[in-house]
């Protein structure tokens, strides 16, 4: 029978620990009664000293592979101590069981307890976000890939899987390559996870040891199908539920499914399925929900009860479109025979999965199948011809100030999970947007990288860099961040990648990107019509750039115009123009308009200078009083004047003096400005400087002040800041 109910006991554990000091570990571990019984008295994760009680090691060894008795009573143990509420897991077979010899995460009792201690405080969030730094450093001597990974699995077994033999039991030859790395690690487990759609990792971890170790799908296995419509036996009554997901009998929270009898009559129930066999669960004809494989069936032969069901092990749980009786199902019984179809000399184990390919494309399945997905997929929107009217490559651009990096956040969002970039626009969306937008790049689906006037090619595509190793000085070709998400994409094509280049019209764009310019054109992108590869400059290797990533830049225009773009990137990214918002800004700011104040200020930048040096709405969305304005006006609005007139005080005085506009003149062109007699010298001697009011003076805290930048004296008269 099924039982994950480690996985809750587990959780609680790890959260416990990482939510108190290490001092509380040190304590509780002391206070576990291990077993005592081998050659050495004290237990492994004693012997070295408190500094080496750290928390991998200890639910590594916690969890080690052991007797049956010795597991229970150590679990019991801890559960006391720990004072753990979840149930105390029981069943033997799901509890994860790492074999390793050393199961300590230090060396002879030397190591980096602090690097443990972060790496594990990270992996115990409920969405993790991994240093790709702390997991590559702690893969010292005695803890490889597949020990740092399985313990991270006991950890956070709802987000984890374990980089082990047990991959390489899936049909693909990607997975029978090594893991070296976090970066290649989180490729792993995002692939594997799109290839059990809609399951937690536990469940799918869960499948693979029993296929790696048991051979739960044979060459004998059969495929059958069950509908949801099941006919349940109430109390008084009868009556026909959901099975699906209906209640405390739900095939998809349960992990099993049943027909049940209809009025004490033999119903054509699902009888057959031996272990090993693959059942699907639709409704009607031409609605498919999920696929799992038996793991026993407690069928009885003289009728149904609730105790008696057939427990599967899911391997799809999204839910798709699907027509029932055609030549692409075959192998699947049909409803109400009792077909005992096999897959007579294919690899059983392929066929599975072929089939779930087949479920699959009878509709959309789901880009991020996890349940831990902050939010729901949707369909990708698409143009009048179904193709993908999401640009490959994009550029936000506006002047300072108007929300583009904090727009890529949105936008990155929503092409990964194929929505319409203005669904998550909402602000009561924002949390669970930058959530989505954590995790996906902890899986390595974004990354995030600034363009400066010294980045270049060795950094972005590939290039050789100096390694020094006890002394001795070695070379090594190092790949950049561009070149390894387009690998991770060309190994995940069904996947979405994307890469958001911050600042990229102030890089050298033919000094970063150099011949592959060419290769981010949409036409010229892999597996489309005119496909282009290059030979790259250091390694000699081909490559291409894949359909499936997305290239996001911001560009901020008071740095350079559109117009003073390089021209191969101009024609290769579509523009999105981003430009002040009044309107998200306070309309009564302790008696200043706020969305006035902004568009006056706005509108003589741009007699003055252009429209590509505005301010952006985003210096005064966060203003609600009178002390939140003068903050913004003396350490970041005035410096950007400041810059954009190279310091020439009268024109700063005049964006500033709503005078200027009605033909008035006035001796302090600005509240906060004032003429510096004593800086008048030489041939301007006639001519006074300028000087702002000290930060302390009273002005700065006066609505007055500031309703005199957009209302000309006069017009002031009854106004209320509205």
């Amino acid at each position: 029978m099924i039982d994950y109910s480690w996985v809750p006991w587990f959780r609680e554990l790890a959260t416990k620990i990482a939510q108190n000091d290490e001092g509380y570990l040190v304590e509780k571990a002391k206070e576990v009664e291990w077993d005592r019984s081998g050659k050495n008295p004290v237990p492994a994760i004693l012997r070295y000293g408190d500094k080496n009680i750290d928390p991998l090691s200890f639910l590594y060894f916690l969890a080690r592979d052991r007797g049956t008795e010795m597991l229970h009573s150590e679990l019991k143990s801890v559960h006391e101590v720990f004072s753990i509420a979840k149930k105390r897991p029981k069943s033997d077979p799901y509890i994860p069981r790492p074999s390793g010899i050393n199961t300590l995460f230090h060396y002879g009792g030397v190591g980096r307890p602090e690097l443990i201690w972060r790496l594990f405080r990270q992996a115990a969030m409920e969405l993790p976000k991994i240093s790709g730094s702390y997991f590559d450093d702690a893969l010292i001597k005695g803890v490889k890939i597949k020990k740092l990974t399985q313990t991270l699995f006991i950890v956070n077994p709802n987000y984890f899987l374990p980089a082990d033999d047990c991959n390489e039991v899936l049909p693909w030859p990607e997975f029978q390559k090594k893991v070296g790395s976090y970066q290649e690690y989180v490729a792993r487990m995002e692939a594997i996870k799109q290839k059990f759609p809609g399951c937690d990792p536990y469940e799918i971890n869960c499948f693979l040891n029993e296929q790696q170790r048991n051979q739960l799908i044979t060459s004998d296995s059969k495929v059958f199908q069950i509908s949801t419509n099941v006919y349940n036996d109430g109390d008084d009554y009868w009556e026909w539920r959901n099975g699906w997901e209906d209640g405390d009998w739900s095939f998809k929270e349960n992990h099993y499914v049943y027909t049940g009898d209809e009025g004490g009559h033999k119903k054509k129930s699902l009888r057959e399925p031996d272990r090993g066999d693959v059942v699907l669960v639709r409704k009607g004809q031409h609605q498919g929900y999920a696929i799992g494989v038996v793991e026993e069936n407690r069928y009885a032969p003289d009728g149904w009860k609730k105790e008696e069901v057939i427990h599967v092990l899911w391997i799809n749980k999204t839910a798709s479109p699907i027509k029932l009786g055609s030549k692409q199902l075959i192998g699947f019984s049909q409803a109400g025979k009792s077909t005992r179809q096999k897959f007579g000399e294919a690899k059983a184990y392929q066929v599975s999965f072929d089939l779930i390919d087949r479920f699959q494309k009878g509709g959309e399945p789901s880009s991020q199948p996890n349940k831990l997905d902050a939010l729901n997929t949707k369909e990708v929107p698409q143009d009048e011809e179904g193709n993908d009217s999401l640009s490959l490559n994009t550029i936000l651009f506006g002047p300072p100030g108007t929300g583009k990096t904090y727009e890529a956040v949105s936008h990155a969002v929503a092409i990964i999970d194929g929505k319409d970039p203005s669904e998550l626009a909402k602000p009561d969306e924002r949390n669970a947007v930058k959530n989505r937008f954590r995790q996906l790049k902890g899986l390595g689906q974004i990354e995030f990288v600034t363009f400066h006037q010294n980045y270049a090619y060795e950094d972005f595509i590939e290039g050789i860099r100096p390694v020094l190793n006890r002394s001795e000085l070695s070379y090594k070709l190092h790949k950049g961040i561009f070149k390894k998400i387009c690998q991770r994409a060309c190994n995940s094509p069904d996947q979405k990648y994307l890469l958001i280049i911050d600042e990229i019209n102030r890089g050298f764009i033919d000094k970063i990107f150099g011949e592959l310019i060419t290769l981010v054109e949409p036409s010229k992108r892999l597996d489309r019509e005119d496909a282009t590869e290059v030979r790259l400059q250091y390694s000699q290797k081909l490559f291409g750039v894949p359909c499936n990533l997305y290239i996001l830049g911001t560009m901020n225009t008071a740095d350079r115009g559109i117009t003073q773009l390089d021209t191969a990137l101009r024609r290769r990214f579509d523009f999105i123009e981003m430009m002040p918002n009044p309107e998200l800004v306070e309309g009564d700011i302790e008696g200043v308009n706020g969305k006035d104040l902004l568009v006056a200020i706005n509108r003589r930048i741009k007699a003055k200078l252009d429209r590509e040096h505005q301010i952006g709405h985003t210096y005064l969305i966060d203003v609600k009083t009178i002390d939140d304005l003068a903050t913004v006006f003396q350490h970041r609005i005035l410096p950007l004047l400041q810059e954009y007139f190279y310091d020439d005080w009268e024109k700063i005085c005049s964006v500033l003096n709503s005078g200027v506009e009605d033909g008035h003149k006035s001796n302090n062109l600005n509240p906060f400005i004032r003429k510096d007699p004593s800086e008048s010298s030489g041939d301007d001697a006639d001519r006074p400087g300028f000087e702002l009011l000290p930060h302390d003076d009273d002005k700065w805290h006066e609505a007055e002040s500031y309703r005199q930048i957009y209302a000309p004296a006069g017009k002031q008269e009854g106004n209320d800041g509205g």
